[in-house]
Protein backbone atom coordinates (compact mmCIF):
# COMPACT_ATOMS: atom_id res chain seq x y z
CA UNK A 1 0.00 0.00 0.00
CA UNK A 2 1.43 3.73 -1.02
CA UNK A 3 0.88 6.32 2.04
CA UNK A 4 1.05 9.72 -0.11
CA UNK A 5 0.82 12.63 2.34
CA UNK A 6 0.15 16.48 0.50
CA UNK A 7 1.16 19.32 2.51
CA UNK A 8 -0.13 22.89 1.49
CA UNK A 9 0.76 26.27 3.30
CA UNK A 10 -2.08 27.92 4.03
CA UNK A 11 -2.15 31.86 2.73
CA UNK A 12 1.13 31.10 1.92
CA UNK A 13 2.60 34.77 0.70
CA UNK A 14 0.42 36.79 3.32
CA UNK A 15 1.51 34.32 6.21
CA UNK A 16 4.88 35.05 5.48
CA UNK A 17 4.57 38.37 5.52
CA UNK A 18 2.65 38.49 9.03
CA UNK A 19 5.41 36.07 10.09
CA UNK A 20 8.42 38.37 8.98
CA UNK A 21 5.58 41.91 10.29
CA UNK A 22 4.23 41.12 13.76
CA UNK A 23 2.45 44.09 13.25
CA UNK A 24 0.38 42.61 10.62
CA UNK A 25 -0.98 39.51 12.11
CA UNK A 26 -4.75 38.86 12.94
CA UNK A 27 -5.34 41.91 10.35
CA UNK A 28 -7.03 41.29 6.94
CA UNK A 29 -4.05 41.21 4.47
CA UNK A 30 -3.71 41.29 1.15
CA UNK A 31 -0.02 40.68 -0.66
CA UNK A 32 -0.31 42.56 -4.88
CA UNK A 33 1.37 42.18 -7.66
CA UNK A 34 1.78 46.02 -7.52
CA UNK A 35 0.11 48.61 -5.08
CA UNK A 36 -2.34 50.71 -7.99
CA UNK A 37 -6.07 50.25 -8.16
CA UNK A 38 -5.86 47.97 -11.05
CA UNK A 39 -3.48 46.06 -8.89
CA UNK A 40 -4.31 42.35 -8.12
CA UNK A 41 -4.28 40.47 -4.81
CA UNK A 42 -2.21 37.60 -5.41
CA UNK A 43 -2.69 35.98 -1.62
CA UNK A 44 -5.22 36.88 0.86
CA UNK A 45 -4.74 36.26 4.62
CA UNK A 46 -6.71 34.07 6.77
CA UNK A 47 -8.43 37.18 8.03
CA UNK A 48 -8.92 38.84 4.18
CA UNK A 49 -10.81 35.79 3.29
CA UNK A 50 -12.81 36.00 6.30
CA UNK A 51 -14.43 38.89 5.29
CA UNK A 52 -14.93 38.00 1.62
CA UNK A 53 -11.52 39.69 0.46
CA UNK A 54 -10.23 36.43 -1.75
CA UNK A 55 -7.00 35.75 -3.96
CA UNK A 56 -7.81 37.56 -7.47
CA UNK A 57 -9.66 40.61 -6.26
CA UNK A 58 -8.24 43.89 -7.33
CA UNK A 59 -7.11 46.52 -5.09
CA UNK A 60 -9.98 48.93 -5.41
CA UNK A 61 -12.44 45.99 -4.83
CA UNK A 62 -10.80 44.93 -1.44
CA UNK A 63 -10.76 48.86 -0.45
CA UNK A 64 -14.44 49.05 -0.99
CA UNK A 65 -14.93 46.25 1.08
CA UNK A 66 -12.40 47.05 3.92
CA UNK A 67 -11.07 50.30 3.33
CA UNK A 68 -8.29 49.26 6.71
CA UNK A 69 -6.76 46.55 4.81
CA UNK A 70 -3.32 46.12 4.96
CA UNK A 71 -1.91 45.85 1.33
CA UNK A 72 1.92 45.27 0.56
CA UNK A 73 3.60 44.13 -2.39
CA UNK A 74 5.28 40.73 -3.12
CA UNK A 75 8.48 39.97 -2.14
CA UNK A 76 9.21 36.84 -4.52
CA UNK A 77 12.94 35.90 -3.22
CA UNK A 78 11.38 35.79 0.54
CA UNK A 79 8.58 33.53 0.01
CA UNK A 80 11.61 31.36 -2.26
CA UNK A 81 13.55 31.44 0.72
CA UNK A 82 11.24 30.54 3.05
CA UNK A 83 10.31 27.43 0.92
CA UNK A 84 13.69 26.37 1.01
CA UNK A 85 13.35 25.98 4.81
CA UNK A 86 10.49 24.11 4.70
CA UNK A 87 11.33 21.57 1.95
CA UNK A 88 14.87 21.10 3.86
CA UNK A 89 12.50 19.49 6.80
CA UNK A 90 10.17 17.65 4.80
CA UNK A 91 13.49 15.92 3.37
CA UNK A 92 13.98 14.95 6.67
CA UNK A 93 11.19 12.38 6.54
CA UNK A 94 11.18 10.82 3.03
CA UNK A 95 13.43 10.84 0.10
CA UNK A 96 10.81 11.21 -2.64
CA UNK A 97 9.53 15.06 -2.94
CA UNK A 98 7.40 15.83 -5.34
CA UNK A 99 7.08 19.97 -5.51
CA UNK A 100 3.71 21.11 -6.67
CA UNK A 101 4.12 24.45 -6.20
CA UNK A 102 5.75 26.99 -4.10
CA UNK A 103 3.49 26.26 -1.24
CA UNK A 104 2.37 22.57 -1.48
CA UNK A 105 4.35 19.41 -2.12
CA UNK A 106 3.63 15.83 -2.44
CA UNK A 107 5.82 13.21 0.43
CA UNK A 108 5.81 9.82 -0.67
CA UNK A 109 5.94 7.88 2.87
CA UNK A 110 6.26 4.57 1.06
CA UNK A 111 8.47 2.63 3.38
CA UNK A 112 9.19 5.63 5.97
CA UNK A 113 5.87 5.31 7.55
CA UNK A 114 4.14 1.68 8.37
CA UNK A 115 0.54 2.81 8.61
CA UNK A 116 -1.48 5.47 8.17
CA UNK A 117 -1.17 6.45 11.54
CA UNK A 118 2.71 6.45 11.12
CA UNK A 119 2.20 8.90 8.50
CA UNK A 120 -0.18 11.04 10.53
CA UNK A 121 2.52 11.24 13.44
CA UNK A 122 5.57 12.30 10.40
CA UNK A 123 3.06 15.30 9.19
CA UNK A 124 2.35 16.98 12.65
CA UNK A 125 6.12 16.37 13.56
CA UNK A 126 7.09 18.39 10.32
CA UNK A 127 3.95 20.85 11.15
CA UNK A 128 5.47 21.32 14.85
CA UNK A 129 9.06 21.98 13.28
CA UNK A 130 7.74 24.07 10.29
CA UNK A 131 6.57 26.60 13.37
CA UNK A 132 9.43 26.13 15.41
CA UNK A 133 12.03 26.30 12.62
CA UNK A 134 10.71 28.57 10.28
CA UNK A 135 8.02 30.47 11.92
CA UNK A 136 5.41 30.21 14.55
CA UNK A 137 2.67 31.43 12.13
CA UNK A 138 2.68 29.55 9.26
CA UNK A 139 0.30 27.09 9.02
CA UNK A 140 -0.99 24.35 6.29
CA UNK A 141 -3.42 21.91 5.45
CA UNK A 142 -2.11 18.08 5.47
CA UNK A 143 -3.97 15.18 3.52
CA UNK A 144 -2.94 11.29 3.65
CA UNK A 145 -3.89 9.04 1.64
CA UNK A 146 -2.98 6.21 -0.29
CA UNK A 147 -2.79 7.84 -4.04
CA UNK A 148 -1.45 11.19 -5.19
CA UNK A 149 -5.12 12.24 -6.34
CA UNK A 150 -6.47 11.35 -2.86
CA UNK A 151 -4.06 12.90 -1.01
CA UNK A 152 -4.35 16.63 -1.88
CA UNK A 153 -8.53 15.96 -2.40
CA UNK A 154 -8.29 15.40 1.14
CA UNK A 155 -6.03 18.43 1.82
CA UNK A 156 -7.81 20.81 -0.33
CA UNK A 157 -11.30 20.04 1.09
CA UNK A 158 -10.27 20.16 5.37
CA UNK A 159 -9.81 23.42 7.04
CA UNK A 160 -6.94 25.64 7.39
CA UNK A 161 -4.16 24.29 9.26
CA UNK A 162 -5.80 20.92 9.94
CA UNK A 163 -5.36 16.87 8.82
CA UNK A 164 -7.17 14.63 7.00
CA UNK A 165 -7.04 10.93 6.31
CA UNK A 166 -9.12 9.27 3.91
CA UNK A 167 -8.60 5.46 3.53
CA UNK A 168 -9.78 2.92 0.72
CA UNK A 169 -12.92 2.29 2.34
CA UNK A 170 -13.69 6.01 3.09
CA UNK A 171 -13.63 7.38 -0.29
CA UNK A 172 -17.39 7.00 -1.00
CA UNK A 173 -17.91 8.71 2.47
CA UNK A 174 -15.30 11.33 1.36
CA UNK A 175 -16.95 12.28 -2.12
CA UNK A 176 -20.60 12.41 -0.86
CA UNK A 177 -22.29 15.81 -1.88
CA UNK A 178 -19.06 17.36 -2.99
CA UNK A 179 -19.51 19.52 -6.36
CA UNK A 180 -17.35 18.13 -9.33
CA UNK A 181 -15.38 21.47 -9.49
CA UNK A 182 -14.12 21.04 -5.28
CA UNK A 183 -12.11 17.81 -7.20
CA UNK A 184 -8.79 19.10 -8.50
CA UNK A 185 -8.63 18.32 -12.54
CA UNK A 186 -12.13 19.36 -12.54
CA UNK A 187 -13.20 22.98 -13.90
CA UNK A 188 -16.08 24.37 -14.72
CA UNK A 189 -15.91 23.53 -18.57
CA UNK A 190 -15.26 19.50 -17.87
CA UNK A 191 -17.93 20.23 -14.86
CA UNK A 192 -20.70 20.61 -17.74
CA UNK A 193 -19.53 18.25 -19.44
CA UNK A 194 -20.26 15.76 -16.87
CA UNK A 195 -23.33 17.80 -16.23
CA UNK A 196 -24.61 16.50 -20.10
CA UNK A 197 -24.34 13.23 -18.55
CA UNK A 198 -26.02 13.49 -15.69
CA UNK A 199 -23.49 13.75 -13.23
CA UNK A 200 -23.16 16.40 -10.70
CA UNK A 201 -21.26 15.50 -7.54
CA UNK A 202 -18.40 13.01 -7.23
CA UNK A 203 -19.72 10.15 -5.87
CA UNK A 204 -21.97 9.69 -9.08
CA UNK A 205 -18.91 10.18 -11.16
CA UNK A 206 -17.25 7.43 -9.10
CA UNK A 207 -20.13 5.18 -9.64
CA UNK A 208 -20.28 6.06 -13.17
CA UNK A 209 -19.37 3.49 -15.87
CA UNK A 210 -16.08 4.13 -16.88
CA UNK A 211 -16.55 2.71 -20.18
CA UNK A 212 -19.12 6.15 -20.85
CA UNK A 213 -17.02 8.07 -19.49
CA UNK A 214 -14.51 7.34 -21.86
CA UNK A 215 -16.46 7.22 -24.48
CA UNK A 216 -17.68 11.18 -23.63
CA UNK A 217 -14.34 12.35 -22.62
CA UNK A 218 -12.03 10.18 -24.02
CA UNK A 219 -8.65 9.63 -22.01
CA UNK A 220 -9.88 12.23 -19.58
CA UNK A 221 -12.53 10.53 -18.66
CA UNK A 222 -10.63 7.41 -17.45
CA UNK A 223 -8.06 9.87 -15.57
CA UNK A 224 -10.78 11.34 -13.77
CA UNK A 225 -12.99 7.94 -12.98
CA UNK A 226 -9.36 6.29 -11.49
CA UNK A 227 -8.91 9.25 -9.40
CA UNK A 228 -12.23 9.40 -7.52
CA UNK A 229 -11.93 5.20 -7.47
CA UNK A 230 -8.73 5.52 -5.66
CA UNK A 231 -6.80 3.76 -8.32
CA UNK A 232 -2.96 5.89 -8.71
CA UNK A 233 -1.87 6.92 -12.36
CA UNK A 234 1.11 8.67 -11.57
CA UNK A 235 2.73 8.42 -8.06
CA UNK A 236 5.05 11.12 -6.60
CA UNK A 237 8.46 11.75 -8.54
CA UNK A 238 11.29 13.57 -7.24
CA UNK A 239 11.89 14.26 -11.09
CA UNK A 240 12.37 17.60 -11.38
CA UNK A 241 13.37 17.54 -15.12
CA UNK A 242 10.07 16.20 -16.70
CA UNK A 243 9.33 17.60 -19.69
CA UNK A 244 6.53 20.72 -19.77
CA UNK A 245 3.98 20.71 -22.58
CA UNK A 246 4.46 24.45 -22.56
CA UNK A 247 6.38 27.04 -21.14
CA UNK A 248 4.79 30.89 -20.77
CA UNK A 249 4.72 33.83 -18.68
CA UNK A 250 2.05 36.24 -18.19
CA UNK A 251 2.07 39.47 -16.45
CA UNK A 252 -0.72 42.06 -15.54
CA UNK A 253 0.41 45.21 -16.09
CA UNK A 254 0.66 48.23 -13.50
CA UNK A 255 -0.02 50.94 -16.32
CA UNK A 256 -3.13 50.79 -18.17
CA UNK A 257 -2.21 52.56 -21.57
CA UNK A 258 -2.52 52.03 -25.38
CA UNK A 259 1.23 53.14 -25.73
CA UNK A 260 2.97 50.56 -28.33
CA UNK A 261 6.84 51.00 -26.49
CA UNK A 262 5.31 50.07 -23.39
CA UNK A 263 3.42 47.30 -24.82
CA UNK A 264 6.86 46.02 -26.34
CA UNK A 265 8.56 46.31 -23.49
CA UNK A 266 6.52 43.59 -21.81
CA UNK A 267 6.28 41.31 -24.73
CA UNK A 268 9.72 41.12 -24.70
CA UNK A 269 10.38 40.62 -20.85
CA UNK A 270 7.64 38.35 -21.27
CA UNK A 271 9.85 36.41 -24.66
CA UNK A 272 13.00 36.51 -23.15
CA UNK A 273 11.62 34.98 -19.61
CA UNK A 274 10.31 32.23 -21.55
CA UNK A 275 13.49 31.85 -23.81
CA UNK A 276 15.52 31.57 -20.53
CA UNK A 277 13.34 28.74 -19.59
CA UNK A 278 13.06 26.86 -23.10
CA UNK A 279 16.98 26.86 -23.01
CA UNK A 280 17.30 26.17 -19.69
CA UNK A 281 15.11 22.51 -20.66
CA UNK A 282 17.62 22.57 -23.74
CA UNK A 283 13.94 22.16 -25.25
CA UNK A 284 12.78 24.03 -28.52
CA UNK A 285 9.01 25.14 -30.03
CA UNK A 286 6.66 24.30 -33.22
CA UNK A 287 3.74 26.67 -31.41
CA UNK A 288 3.64 29.86 -30.19
CA UNK A 289 0.52 31.71 -27.93
CA UNK A 290 -0.20 35.29 -27.65
CA UNK A 291 -2.75 36.55 -25.90
CA UNK A 292 -4.22 39.88 -24.23
CA UNK A 293 -6.93 41.29 -22.26
CA UNK A 294 -8.18 44.80 -22.34
CA UNK A 295 -9.39 47.11 -19.09
CA UNK A 296 -12.85 47.76 -19.91
CA UNK A 297 -13.42 43.97 -21.15
CA UNK A 298 -12.61 42.06 -24.12
CA UNK A 299 -9.20 40.15 -25.31
CA UNK A 300 -7.51 38.51 -27.77
CA UNK A 301 -6.06 35.19 -28.12
CA UNK A 302 -4.03 33.08 -30.71
CA UNK A 303 -2.25 29.66 -31.67
CA UNK A 304 0.36 29.25 -34.47
CA UNK A 305 2.44 26.36 -35.61
CA UNK A 306 6.18 27.87 -36.57
CA UNK A 307 7.80 26.32 -39.79
CA UNK A 308 10.84 26.95 -37.81
CA UNK A 309 11.69 26.10 -34.42
CA UNK A 310 11.39 28.90 -31.76
CA UNK A 311 14.74 28.47 -29.34
CA UNK A 312 16.26 32.47 -28.71
CA UNK A 313 14.33 35.39 -27.43
CA UNK A 314 14.58 37.44 -30.44
CA UNK A 315 12.62 34.39 -32.47
CA UNK A 316 9.73 34.62 -30.05
CA UNK A 317 9.94 38.23 -29.58
CA UNK A 318 9.63 38.57 -33.16
CA UNK A 319 6.76 36.30 -33.97
CA UNK A 320 4.89 38.19 -30.78
CA UNK A 321 5.70 41.68 -32.16
CA UNK A 322 4.01 40.67 -35.77
CA UNK A 323 1.01 39.41 -34.44
CA UNK A 324 0.47 42.80 -31.45
CA UNK A 325 1.32 44.80 -34.23
CA UNK A 326 -1.54 43.12 -36.46
CA UNK A 327 -3.78 44.75 -34.79
CA UNK A 328 -4.12 48.23 -33.67
CA UNK A 329 -4.57 48.63 -30.17
CA UNK A 330 -6.62 51.97 -29.80
CA UNK A 331 -7.91 50.24 -25.70
CA UNK A 332 -6.01 50.30 -22.44
CA UNK A 333 -4.50 46.54 -22.28
CA UNK A 334 -4.69 44.77 -18.79
CA UNK A 335 -2.95 41.32 -19.04
CA UNK A 336 -0.31 39.93 -21.18
CA UNK A 337 1.11 36.78 -22.41
CA UNK A 338 3.19 34.73 -24.28
CA UNK A 339 3.71 30.54 -24.19
CA UNK A 340 5.29 28.15 -26.65
CA UNK A 341 4.30 24.66 -26.80
CA UNK A 342 4.74 21.35 -28.97
CA UNK A 343 8.23 20.93 -27.35
CA UNK A 344 11.27 18.76 -28.30
CA UNK A 345 14.78 18.52 -27.81
CA UNK A 346 16.88 20.88 -29.45
CA UNK A 347 18.21 19.24 -32.94
CA UNK A 348 21.52 18.83 -32.93
CA UNK A 349 24.59 19.74 -30.26
CA UNK A 350 25.13 23.14 -29.51
CA UNK A 351 28.73 24.58 -29.50
CA UNK A 352 29.11 28.53 -28.23
CA UNK A 353 32.71 28.30 -29.23
CA UNK A 354 31.89 27.25 -33.34
CA UNK A 355 33.60 29.72 -35.29
CA UNK A 356 30.58 31.03 -36.62
CA UNK A 357 28.15 32.14 -33.89
CA UNK A 358 24.48 31.54 -34.88
CA UNK A 359 21.70 32.97 -33.26
CA UNK A 360 21.17 29.99 -31.02
CA UNK A 361 24.78 29.65 -29.72
CA UNK A 362 24.34 33.64 -29.31
CA UNK A 363 21.47 32.89 -27.11
CA UNK A 364 23.02 30.26 -25.19
CA UNK A 365 26.31 32.55 -25.03
CA UNK A 366 24.23 35.21 -23.22
CA UNK A 367 22.59 32.35 -21.11
CA UNK A 368 25.74 31.33 -19.47
CA UNK A 369 26.89 35.02 -18.66
CA UNK A 370 23.81 35.50 -16.87
CA UNK A 371 23.90 32.42 -15.17
CA UNK A 372 27.61 33.36 -14.03
CA UNK A 373 27.14 36.95 -13.04
CA UNK A 374 23.15 37.49 -12.44
CA UNK A 375 20.18 38.04 -14.28
CA UNK A 376 20.55 40.29 -16.96
CA UNK A 377 23.84 41.08 -17.11
CA UNK A 378 23.72 40.68 -21.06
CA UNK A 379 20.16 41.96 -22.16
CA UNK A 380 18.54 43.75 -25.04
CA UNK A 381 18.98 46.94 -25.63
CA UNK A 382 15.03 47.44 -25.59
CA UNK A 383 14.93 45.88 -22.16
CA UNK A 384 16.81 48.60 -20.26
CA UNK A 385 14.54 50.06 -17.79
CA UNK A 386 12.33 47.10 -17.95
CA UNK A 387 12.47 46.09 -14.15
CA UNK A 388 10.47 49.06 -13.63
CA UNK A 389 7.66 48.04 -16.05
CA UNK A 390 7.83 44.48 -15.63
CA UNK A 391 8.83 43.71 -11.90
CA UNK A 392 9.72 39.84 -10.66
CA UNK A 393 6.56 37.83 -9.69
CA UNK A 394 6.29 34.23 -8.68
CA UNK A 395 4.84 31.43 -9.91
CA UNK A 396 2.58 28.64 -8.63
CA UNK A 397 2.10 25.63 -11.35
CA UNK A 398 4.33 24.06 -11.40
CA UNK A 399 7.44 25.08 -8.95
CA UNK A 400 9.87 22.04 -9.92
CA UNK A 401 12.81 24.21 -8.73
CA UNK A 402 12.51 26.03 -5.56
CA UNK A 403 15.19 28.46 -5.98
CA UNK A 404 14.22 29.66 -9.73
CA UNK A 405 10.76 29.22 -9.64
CA UNK A 406 10.27 27.28 -12.82
CA UNK A 407 6.65 26.57 -13.36
CA UNK A 408 5.62 25.73 -16.75
CA UNK A 409 4.00 28.47 -16.92
CA UNK A 410 4.26 31.43 -14.79
CA UNK A 411 2.65 35.15 -13.96
CA UNK A 412 6.17 37.35 -13.75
Amino acid sequence: MKIILHIDMNSYFASVEQQANPELRDKPLGVCAYLSPNGCIIASSIEAKAIGIKTGFRVRDALKIYPKINLIENEPAKYRSVTEQIFSIFADYTDTIEPYSIDEAFLDLTGWAKNLKEAKAIALTINRRIKQEVGEWLKCSNGISTTRWLAKFASDITNSNSLLIIKQGQIDAALRNRKLTDAWGINTRIAWRLNQLGIFNLLQLKQYPVANLMQALGLYGYYLWANVNGQELTGVTADTKIQPKSIGHSYCVNKHTTDSNYHHQVLLKLCEKTGRRLRAKNLEAKRFSIYWSYVEGGAYSTQIKVNDTLFTTESIYRLALKIFEQHKILRKVRMMAVSVSALQPISGQLNIFSDILKPKQVALACDDINDRYDEYTVFFGEMLNSDKIVRDRIGYRKTLDIRSVTDDNQYI
